[in-house]
Order: structure tokens, then sequence, then C-alpha cells
């Protein structure tokens, strides 16, 4: 007799060659049971198929892995893959080696400049100036105060409140 593939599709049924096993005869699914060496006695199809089933599941002849029938081919495969695997390594190393080597360096700052005494002294004039003509005006018992902070404020802040002053002329 010549052998049989015994093999389960994709829905989980028994196929003794191309057919289910379900839709052969009770002898010539006898004849392959033997050949696994499951007991037929007064066993339905049904019954037998189940058998064979369980045994092709557990002896795994259908689904001999590829690197048993291609050893060559499968060590060079093998191979390959360890070269490509130890190649993304050595490129992970060496970029994290220069990630570590290289220092960030921060752009520098550029230092403030602090204004010059005469901008700062005219600065203040100004201000002045603007400040008991604006506000002087209107509120004028608050106008001396205001001047006051214009003339004990830093360099800095004088010469902001000028440019704020000339922003709103």
């Amino acid at each position: 007799m010549t052998p049989v593939l015994v093999s389960v599709d994709k829905a989980g049924d028994l196929k003794l060659g191309a057919k289910k096993c379900r839709l052969y005869k009770k002898d010539e699914v006898v004849k392959v049971a033997k050949k696994y060496g499951i007991n037929t006695d007064k066993k339905t199809v049904q019954q037998l198929c189940g058998s064979i089933k369980n045994r092709a599941k557990n002896a795994n002849t259908n689904n001999v892995p590829l690197a048993k029938m291609y050893p060559q081919a499968a060590k060079k495969r093998m191979a390959a893959k360890k070269r490509a695997e130890k190649k993304a390594l050595n490129k992970k190393i060496a970029a994290n080696f220069m990630r570590n080597m290289t220092v960030k360096i921060p752009a520098p700052r550029p230092k403030p400049r602090s204004p010059s005494p005469t901008a700062v002294v005219r600065a203040r004039a100004n201000a002045k100036g603007v400040l008991q003509n604006r506000v002087g005006k209107v509120y004028q018992p608050k106008a001396e105060p205001l001047v006051m902070i214009v003339n004990q404020s830093s360099p800095r802040a004088a010469m902001r409140i000028a440019r704020e002053l000339r922003r709103l002329r």
C-alpha cells in the first residue's frame, strides 16, 4: 500500500491525502489506523479519524522542520542571521559610544549690555519731563513720587521707562 499523507486543515478536520477522513469508507480508514498502531475493533469512522488525528498531532510526522530536511541551507540561513544581528549590535554600540563621547555645549548667550552713563542721564531727564507733563497735569499731587522712582531706579530700569514712554508718543 502507498503511504498516505495525513494532515489537519485550517478548520481542524483530518485529511487523508486530498479528502477528509470522514468521507472515506471504513475499510480504507482502518488501513491507515493500523499503520498508526490504533486498535480498530468496534470503532466507527468518526472515532477512528479522531484517534488518527490525535496520533498525528502527537507524532508530528507531517510537520518536519525544514531545517531537518535541508541542513546546509538552514546552517547558511542561521549564519546570515547571526551576521545581521552582530552588525546591528555593532552599529548600536558605535552609536552609543559616539553619543557618550560627544558633549553638548549650549550656545553662548550674549552678555547683557549695560547702557552708557550719558544715555541713562538723558533717559532720566526725558522721563522726568514727560512724567511731569503727562502725569503732573492730571494728578498734581502724585507727580513727584513718579519722578522720584525714575531718578532712584537702576540704569536699566530708567532706560526701560524711557523706551516705554517713547512708544507712547
